[in-house]
């Protein structure tokens, strides 16, 4: 964008060195969410039907592969368009079940949208590091062992078909993949208080079965490994997405609003405010650009992933917060984009780890 040219409320979502072809499918993802009714239930269905969930699967297991520069696209939309969707849960069982051979017909249900499938609690850390809340025991009847514990919160503005369970056994790292309903196994959905249908999932002597076990031992260990990092991306794409629906509210918001006789654009005050938010969301979104490109490239460490979750956590916080100030008293209405936003990146966040811990990751010293 020019100085001469007029400053539009999404002209932040605009990449112009983007790929042809890479540009022509985020406007498509755009379009496809704008279009596809307004419910989460419609915005699924809708990325369902252009192949989204097939973007990250490997071409010998039937998808795409676009790489992570294009998944993480597909995540930066989706958080802009503010849809409470079991994305990040998703995407990741599929980078699992594609990585063994023994469940192709799980493989197909999740890829063709019968069956979203979120992940309570903690998202898989850098390292294949697990923190979901989720205990696991010896089974006294002999069993393979029972898990119990609560996780969340996690967005169910679809209905789970199933739940991805990650869990420290006394054999490593398990990851498996329970089907609902399942004895139990309890979704409580929480208060709605903007942000999203969210919920947390309280296990109860739960018993996995065989036939629920994607990987566990050393293989989990490496799979879940390398899933940490792509998640990391992942997850800051979703929360600059987030970010990015934000401030397009309130500069629509500042355009609109009139005060002492003029638009409230006008005011050098906000006008600043709002520039220096918009800077710090393009760096981000900059970053995270950077980051899937090296991970397409297999060229992204563990202290680049962290710190660039730190940034965005940190970043899509400062703004939601911000926002909320800047939009006024209509800010903090349950029903307004921007305080759905702040509500969501509140937990969403924290989900990847906490930003001081992370930036201690990053810096080697944690």
């Amino acid at each position: 964008m020019t100085t001469m040219e007029p400053m539009t409320g999404e002209w932040w979502t605009d990449w112009e060195e983007e790929d042809p072809l890479f540009r022509q499918l985020r406007l498509t993802v755009r379009q496809t969410l704008r279009d596809s009714g307004g419910s989460p239930k419609q915005a699924w269905d809708a990325l369902t039907d252009v192949g989204a969930w097939d973007f990250g699967v490997p071409l010998d297991r039937g998808g795409l592969e676009l790489g992570h520069a294009v998944v993480s696209m597909l995540c930066e939309e989706v958080g802009c368009s503010t849809q409470p969707l079991p994305l990040l849960g998703t995407l990741v069982t599929l980078d699992l079940l594609s990585a063994s051979s023994t469940h192709p017909g799980l493989l197909d249900q999740v890829r063709t949208g019968e069956l979203p499938v979120p992940i309570p609690g903690r998202l898989p850390g850098l390292a294949g590091c697990l923190s979901t809340g989720l205990e696991w025991r010896a089974d006294p009847a002999g069993g393979r062992g029972l898990l119990s514990g609560t996780a969340g919160p996690f967005s169910v503005g679809v209905q789970p078909g199933a739940l991805l369970l990650l869990t420290e056994t006394g054999q490593g790292p398990e990851a498996s993949l329970v089907t609902l309903p399942a004895t139990g196994v309890e979704l409580r959905e929480l208060a709605d208080r903007g942000g999203g249908p969210t919920a947390s999932a309280v296990l109860t002597d739960v018993r996995v079965s065989e036939e629920s076990v994607l990987l566990r031992g050393h293989e989990a260990e490496q799979a879940l490994a390398r899933v940490g990092l792509r998640v990391a991306v992942y997850q800051a794409a979703l929360l600059t997405g987030l970010a990015a629906a934000t401030l397009t509210a309130v500069v629509e918001r500042i355009r609109s609003r009139q005060q002492f006789g003029q638009s409230l654009v006008k005011h050098q005050a906000p006008r600043l405010r709002v520039a220096g938010l918009l800077a710090r969301l393009d760096a981000i979104r900059w970053a995270v650009a950077d980051a899937a490109k090296s991970l397409d490239k297999g060229a992204l460490g563990s202290s680049d992933a962290a710190g660039l979750l730190a940034l965005t956590a940190e970043t899509a916080l400062d703004v939601t917060r911000e926002a909320v100030h800047l939009h006024g008293a209509s800010g903090l209405a349950r029903d307004s984009v921007v305080a759905s936003c702040y509500r969501r990146v509140a937990w969403e966040a924290l989900r990847g780890g906490r930003p001081t811990l992370l930036w201690e990751t990053a810096a080697g010293t944690y």
